[in-house]
């Protein structure tokens, strides 16, 4: 049943399928999380109070903010308010069923999708209309317009990317943002070991054809090498020469920035023209990262400090055919930097709990804002369990074999006797 539940809380976070817009299976969702934490009482009082006080703090800085600063109508802030008890309350309810389980589930629901979509994206290589066909045949709903797309809940083909792996999500680079973090849950609960799992993860993210995963990659075989005892000094001599050449040959690093940069200056100059030629056929304008985030500052400037609203776009009409892709001013643009410091605090306490090393754990916030700068991220349950992932997971409790292991929970058995290996292992170093 754990397996269930967090499969299907990564589907309404991959954004891939007509699942994720549609309320009723939202609200399906969040019975199923509340039926089996009642079913295997999983809830305590803590609990609640968490989720409490989270939300007490959550409504406070949003009316402060709607009455003082942004003088936006009322129907911004119940947006807000929509928000907490939809996107940030799966999180929550995940969190909270799971617990100390959580982290690992995660990790091996990610890696099958991750093995699944491998022989699905070859397949797409060699016959890429073969996906739209079958999509065809089973009528499947369609996340968007049009033929180009097709999601079979495992496996999402997107026209516009044939020659990269999309994954169980809505575009390969999304697809890269769950394989990074994956892969770097997967290192920290398994004392960065680089297994035999950690290698598909690594395969599936090259798969992906996404310069920011590659960045995300980069930080993490760093973080790796750094967690084994590799001195900075001898990384920054095999690091730097090698992405730096890799950054010049590779047409996806230096080459492809570099055109994105400048379509996003051309854009910047003729945003209304544009905005409006998309508008009137039903289109939207699609801003790449740089232009994105420069938009959004030109536009809200200091307003990005405590942010606007859920529905930013609603308070400017030329943002209704843009489609943003840059999840950091995405999210500054939401809730602002006191939002995102605060998260990315909640994401370092949560690091710390599986190593006691600071430097780790300022990767991992690297890691977490390297990849959002490109895809919207934080505004997804599974990003946003990270608000309250901290309070139920701790990698020396595992340690010490505290985790309850259900009597049909097999794979849990093999985590209990896993983890155990792995301590005795890592003491030994």
């Amino acid at each position: 049943m754990y397996y269930l539940v967090t499969y299907l809380f990564l589907l309404i976070s991959s954004k891939g399928s007509f699942l994720y817009f549609s309320n009723v299976y939202w609200f399906g969702t969040d019975l199923l999380l509340l039926w089996v934490g009642l079913d295997k009482g999983r809830f305590v009082k803590s609990d609640l109070k968490l989720f409490l006080a989270f939300s007490t703090l959550y409504i406070a800085f949003c009316t402060l903010r709607s009455v003082f600063l942004t003088h936006l109508s009322v129907g911004f802030w119940v947006s807000d308010i929509e928000f907490l008890l939809k996107f940030i309350l799966a999180g929550f309810l995940y969190c909270a069923v799971l617990k100390e389980k959580a982290v690992y589930y995660l990790t091996r629901v990610i890696i099958q999708l991750a093995i699944i979509s491998i022989p699905c994206y070859f397949l797409q290589l060699l016959s890429g209309d073969l996906f739209p066909a079958i999509g065809r045949i089973f009528n499947f709903p369609a996340l968007y317009s049009g033929v180009n797309y097709t999601n079979f809940l495992v496996f999402t083909y997107v026209a516009e990317h044939a020659g990269r792996n999309s994954g169980f999500s809505w575009e390969p680079g999304a697809f890269g943002f769950f394989l990074n973090m994956g892969l770097f849950l997967h290192l920290l609960n398994n004392n960065f070991v680089f297994d035999r799992r950690a290698r598909w993860l690594a395969f599936a993210i090259l798969t992906t054809i996404s310069t920011t995963s590659y960045l995300a990659l980069a930080v993490i075989i760093f973080c790796y090498f750094r967690a084994r005892g590799v001195k900075l000094i001898a990384l920054a001599i095999l690091f730097v020469p090698v992405l730096f050449i890799l950054a010049l040959q590779l047409p996806f690093f230096f080459h492809k920035i570099s055109m994105i940069y400048s379509a996003d200056a051309n854009d910047m100059t003729r945003v209304q023209f544009l905005s409006n030629w998309y508008l009137k056929r039903g289109l939207q304008m699609p801003l790449n990262r740089f232009g994105s985030a420069l938009y959004l500052y030109h536009l809200f400037g200091i307003k990005l400090i405590w942010g606007v609203s859920n529905i930013y776009q609603e308070t400017a009409p030329v943002l209704k055919a843009i489609n943003i892709s840059n999840g950091i001013f995405d999210f500054l643009a939401m809730y602002g930097l006191i939002g995102l410091g605060f998260f990315l605090y909640r994401c370092f306490i949560f690091f710390r709990k599986f190593t006691e090393s600071i430097e780790l754990s300022i990767y991992g916030l690297v890691l977490i804002l390297i990849l959002a700068f490109s895809e919207s991220i934080f505004s997804i349950p599974f990003t946003l369990c990270f608000f309250f992932l901290y309070h139920y997971s701790a990698r020396e409790k595992m340690q010490q074999t505290s985790v309850t292991i259900d009597d049909d929970d097999i794979p849990a058995r093999g985590l209990k006797a896993g983890l155990n290996i792995n301590y005795r292992i890592y003491k030994t170093i």
